[in-house]
């Protein structure tokens, strides 16, 4: 499933080409913790609405190198990609934690881009919602504002290894056991579908193998963020769901507060119906538009 690229700077990239091959191209920006693998779930969606998905993995995750935080540059990643496969224009898909990365592309390269689909994806916490911040991630955030990279990674990767290190050592049988009973309430979108679930979960292990892109990602997005969404110019597209435990629909609202050109969908459900039900809708509109 996966392959890579060599990068200008030399630093190694992984991605995953899923779906239609000659079907409409979508840079898609997964979860976190989530390699390109996590593509996998909505590859046959893809492939039914013939969209070409190109799923990449950020720093830090599965072969990609690891690198400073940073939206930016990860966006930028990305973007490189799709001029090696000569994409002049595409969609720019997040979920989840992957959905700023997607709107960084769209303020680093606003040409490129046609539209931006933010599916259950964060604003930036600290100013959202403060108060569901753990301590760890406050003593992060501040260390990072004053540019204490080493030190803020350093907390964060210990949290990491305190909650996430028996999961990461498990077999994945056990990991699913486990998995299962850290699912919030109200998150039933892989109830009916077992073998996506399988391929999510096979994702989410294989994306704390090492906990550099979970620390990454978090140290990028929970604080301040490296961009302007002023810059944002294109469409985009906000889905959320109402019992989001996750990531509830105040991000989307703070999202569109800030966005020159925005619209924004509730839908019934959780993390799952916003994330991964919001990718399918949106192969199906963009196979009509």
């Amino acid at each position: 499933m996966f392959s890579t690229v060599t990068l200008d700077d030399g630093r190694t990239l992984e991605y995953a080409d899923l779906g239609d091959p000659a079907g409409r191209p979508v840079l898609f920006f997964p979860g976190t913790p989530a390699t390109a693998g996590q593509g996998a779930v909505l590859a046959d969606a893809a492939r039914t609405h013939g969209i070409r998905l190109l799923a990449t993995s950020r720093p830090g995750y599965g072969a990609s190198t690891n690198t400073a935080p940073g939206l930016t540059p990860a966006a930028a990643d990305a973007l490189e990609l799709a001029d090696r496969l000569e994409l002049d224009r595409f969609v720019a898909m997040g979920t989840s934690g992957g959905a700023p990365y997607a709107l960084a592309l769209a303020a680093l390269a606003p040409e490129r881009p046609a539209s931006v689909a933010v599916l259950g994806g964060p604003g930036s916490h600290s100013e959202v919602n403060p108060e569901e911040l753990e301590e760890e991630d406050r003593r992060a955030i501040e260390l990072m504002a004053t540019g204490d990279v080493e030190g803020a990674t350093a907390i964060l990767m210990s949290w990491s290894e305190t909650n996430f290190g028996p999961l990461q050592r498990m077999s994945a049988e056990e990991f699913s056991e486990e998995f299962q009973k850290t699912r919030p309430p109200g998150e039933s979108w892989f109830d009916s579908r077992p073998g996506l679930q399988e391929e999510f979960e096979a994702d989410f292990h294989r994306g704390i193998a090492t906990f550099d892109g979970f620390v990454r990602d978090n140290l990028s997005w929970l604080g301040a963020w490296d961009f302007d969404l002023a810059a944002v110019t294109v469409p985009v597209r906000l889905v959320y769901g109402d019992r989001d435990g996750m990531v509830p629909a105040a991000h989307g609202e703070w999202l569109r507060e800030r966005l020159a050109d925005s619209e924004m969908r509730v839908v019934p459900g959780g993390h799952g119906h916003a994330t991964f039900g919001g990718a399918a809708d949106t192969f199906a509109l963009l196979a009509t538009a």
